[in-house]
């Protein structure tokens, strides 16, 4: 059966260690959490695991290790960005070459291609790579949207499975599936949202903070679930998505006793007055933020 995105994948934090390098125990330890809180895939070297600030035999490192510790138990997905079409092409033949299942494919940032331009990066890299794609909308990092005319143009390409919304425009959703939905898939790419995601019929969710309420995400797939657990966690959501997103999960984590080092400069990690709030939201999460080890 053709790879299809579905159910909760987790864009994994990248761990760093005290002198700022890849902690690969930490790493093991972090996949074999997700795996046993029951999380349907995993996306390697993405926007959480900040793929866009490891060097590239770093990015090699991660990848293997990711792969090799799944095992096979869940599909992996490797993110790829970069700022040209050179760049997308060699971190995708590197995440070919870790045995991936697939990719989540980002515009490339920075340069701002034209809608021709983006679907023939696009048509490019797919073709080259032949591995099954989803693609990664994300316009406030990369400044460009798979608009209508670039999904017109590459949309029926077999490589491409599913498109992650992470706009924040709503109302994409309904177009994308009347006029997409046959042929691509649907993936939730914006935490706070996601009850509307769902609520529409999307069954895959792409979602930083699963990092760090994996069993919360799992569990909101249930419909009978979903506004309880949406209800109790959308404090965090709203907190971590409010800014500095990337430290807060890292920081959460650790609250939660993983302790995956801070985020790589230029980012910082949080301050005492940004922890305490976020201690507090975790914890009036209840049942649904528990400790991810012990």
């Amino acid at each position: 059966m053709p790879f299809a995105p579905n159910g909760i994948y987790i864009p994994l934090v990248t761990p760093f260690d005290a002198q700022g390098q890849v902690d690969t125990e930490t790493l093991r330890v972090t996949v074999r959490v997700m795996l046993a809180a029951g999380v349907h895939g995993i996306v390697a070297v993405g926007t959480t695991g900040e793929g866009y600030a490891l060097s590239f035999d770093e990015r090699r490192q991660v990848l293997n290790l990711i792969v090799s510790e799944v095992a096979g138990a869940v599909p992996v997905l490797a993110g790829v960005g970069g700022m040209s079409t050179h760049e997308a092409l060699d971190q995708a033949l590197l995440a070919k070459r870790a045995d991936v299942t697939g990719l989540m494919l980002a515009a490339p940032a920075y340069c701002l291609p034209t809608d021709a331009e983006l679907a023939t990066h696009v048509t490019a890299v797919v073709r080259a790579i032949d591995l099954p794609t989803v693609l990664y909308d994300y316009p406030a990092r990369t400044g460009m949207s798979f608009s209508r005319q670039v999904l017109t143009s590459i949309a029926e390409l077999p490589q491409i499975v599913g498109i992650k919304e992470a706009s924040g425009d709503l109302s994409r959703i309904p177009w994308l599936q009347s006029e997409f939905g046959s042929e691509l898939a649907i993936v939730c790419g914006a935490d706070v949202d996601s009850l509307t995601f769902l609520d529409a019929g999307v069954t895959c969710w792409i979602g930083g903070i699963a990092n760090l309420l994996p069993a919360a995400h799992v569990a909101m797939l249930d419909a009978d679930k979903r506004a309880t657990v949406y209800s109790e966690i959308l404090p965090v959501l709203e907190f971590i998505e409010s800014g500095d997103y990337n430290a807060k999960i890292k920081a959460g984590m650790g609250l939660r006793g993983l302790s995956v080092g801070p985020p790589r400069a230029p980012l910082a990690q949080v301050d005492s007055v940004v922890l305490e709030a976020l201690a507090t939201a975790l914890d009036a999460a209840g049942p649904w933020a528990p400790p991810l080890v012990g």
